[in-house]
């Protein structure tokens, strides 16, 4: 038998991060008194000959109602306790909000049942934990965050797919029905930005997977699903990343792109965009050198794809990741083969998930990368303002989000070319768009602009920019 902790340290830690919201929701589903939860936990711990681990009501209390976490091996003998008072649902610690960082394990076997087992823990847990205190862990850096990503390049041949189940058989007709409900969520979350759909996301893409886990299935239709779970998986990811959780969004990239391993051949365009999404978000968090590393192996790992859409977006944002690092000749290459990637599209034959990098989406882009170089070269404003412009002109009225960051993208352009009246008028633009859209992402690109204006010269049009930004920055 393990030896005893001292009674006071059997299960508590100090760490306390506020109420845990999915353990609330596991006791009121169970209708339990924290005496009986307390009691039923202690009988487990012995049936593990753990007589030692023993609580009362006033540790449960604190468990849910604090945060506090209690230390292994308790979690896991929570949740077979929660099991138990739950008419013998099957919960994991993930699912009562008790891993390491609020993110569950696992997820890092790169096999399909692994991947399968992953998703489910990690849609689960989500589903029931307050979107505001979704995680406060840090998402993966540097060699971190390389190293995770490496096996997408590496691995060679393809995991048997999950043992049949006996739930009834799937089709291609499924798949294909499947992937019209993840483009319809990816409109959603162009229009809306992902706050308001994230956990609708979230419960797709535990339902599918958990199709994968219980039917019956062709080997074809089996890499098919791998490809659909992956997709879905990028737009969760996304969408989390879009409402400020970055640590949880990158979990369900890294997700995503185990799944699109699992795929086969036909996975390799939808795991470099999910390579596109981590690198976006690495950008994001200012993170460019993990961004131009994260572009660049992605480009690798596609190298064998007909040249297109996705090249394109890869393309562009290297040309933008070089241009963060004042890497100015390469950002020139990298935007002219974006340029060229994109001519050579196929527009009958693009994914869903490579539609939104169009040539208006090129040229914003290309016009960011300039106004970024003209920190190192003054006269490149008016180039970015030039390319903003014929860019945003031509965005579908749909992709609001799109048109909210062009608008703060020109704005800022017009303060580095001194132009404050012009700045004042995108700004504005910006505001309007973003009453309709819920983005976190949006908020954070308008406090770039904030400092932007800050340290321009003061002028009674700056000034009043910044003052409705502040206003439009008030929490609710």
């Amino acid at each position: 038998m393990p030896a005893a902790l001292p009674h006071s340290d059997q299960v508590d830690t100090v760490a306390q991060s506020g109420p845990n919201e999915a353990l609330a929701h596991w006791v009121r589903t169970s209708g339990a008194s924290y005496s009986r939860i307390a009691t039923e936990v202690g009988r487990v711990a012995a049936r593990h000959g753990r007589r030692d681990i023993q609580t009362d009501s006033s540790r449960v209390s604190r468990w849910i109602n604090k945060g506090e976490r209690p230390r292994h091996p308790v979690p896991v003998f929570l949740a077979e306790a929660m099991s138990n008072l739950c008419d013998g649902r099957t919960l994991t610690a993930a699912d009562l909000g008790l891993t390491a960082g609020g993110l569950p394990r696992g997820g890092d076997t790169w096999s399909a049942l692994g991947v399968v087992a992953a998703l489910l823990e990690t849609t689960r847990s989500d589903a029931v934990t307050d979107d505001r205190t979704l995680s406060r862990a840090h998402p993966l850096s540097g060699v971190a965050l390389v190293n995770a990503v490496q096996p997408w390049l590496h691995l060679n041949g393809l995991e048997p797919l999950p043992a049949a189940g006996p739930g009834g058989r799937l089709g291609m007709p499924d798949v294909a029905r499947i992937e019209a409900t993840t483009g319809a969520f990816r409109e959603l979350d162009n229009a809306h930005g992902g706050g308001l759909s994230r956990l609708a996301v979230v419960g797709q893409l535990q339902h599918v997977t958990q199709l994968i886990r219980t039917r019956t299935y062709t080997e074809e239709t089996g890499r098919a699903l791998f490809v659909a779970v992956a997709e879905l998986a990028s737009v969760a990811g996304w969408m989390t990343h879009d409402a400020g959780a970055h640590a949880h969004a990158q979990h369900y990239l890294l997700l995503g792109l185990q799944a699109a391993k699992q795929a086969g051949p036909d996975g390799a365009g939808i795991g470099g965009h999910l390579m596109n999404c981590l690198a976006r978000q690495a950008n994001h968090l200012g993170h460019a050198e993990d961004a131009l590393d994260l572009v660049q192996a992605a480009q690798y790992g596609t190298r064998k794809l007909r040249p297109g859409r996705l090249k394109a977006l890869l393309c562009s944002l290297e040309a933008r990741s070089h241009a963060v690092l004042g890497h100015i000749d390469d950002m020139t290459r990298a935007n002219g083969a974006a340029e060229q990637a994109l001519a050579d599209d196929d527009t009958e034959t693009t994914p869903g998930w490579a539609a939104w990098f169009d040539p208006a989406e090129y040229r914003v882009t290309v016009g960011v990368c300039e106004f970024i170089a003209a920190e190192y070269a003054p006269d490149r404003a008016g180039n970015a303002i030039t390319l903003i412009e014929r860019g945003t002109a031509d965005r579908p009225a749909e992709r609001v989000r799109s048109r909210a960051f062009d608008q703060i993208a020109l704005a800022r352009a017009h303060v580095r070319a001194d132009q404050p009246e012009a700045a004042a008028t995108a700004t504005t633009n910006a505001l309007t768009l973003m009453g309709s859209i819920t983005s976190t992402r949006v908020g954070d690109r308008l406090r770039e602009l904030d400092d932007e204006l800050a340290a321009a010269p003061s002028t009674s049009a700056t000034k009043d920019s910044r003052a409705r930004i502040h206003d439009a920055l008030q929490p609710l």
